[in-house]
């Protein structure tokens, strides 16, 4: 039996400040017997989402994914 794969998901539009709180929090919880994933929607934002997002996975690896999704729309 395989162990167990849990995705969040991150959607966001325009809260890079908020962003890097909420990334820091996810990477800092305990998954004992859980694979996970993180995936963040950057909903067409016009701040540095996108650059805060990198600088994540620099330090944190390829855990976190960024997606863009150009067309803005309810999460």
């Amino acid at each position: 039996m395989s162990e167990p794969f849990v995705s969040v998901v991150v959607c966001t539009y325009n809260r890079s400040r908020s962003l890097r709180q909420t990334l820091e929090s996810l990477a800092a919880q305990q998954a004992d017997g859980f694979d996970y994933e993180v995936v963040i929607v950057d909903n067409n934002s016009r701040d540095d989402t996108r650059a805060v997002v990198e600088a994540f996975q620099a330090r944190h690896g390829e855990r976190f994914r960024y997606e863009f999704e150009p067309r803005q729309g309810l999460s």
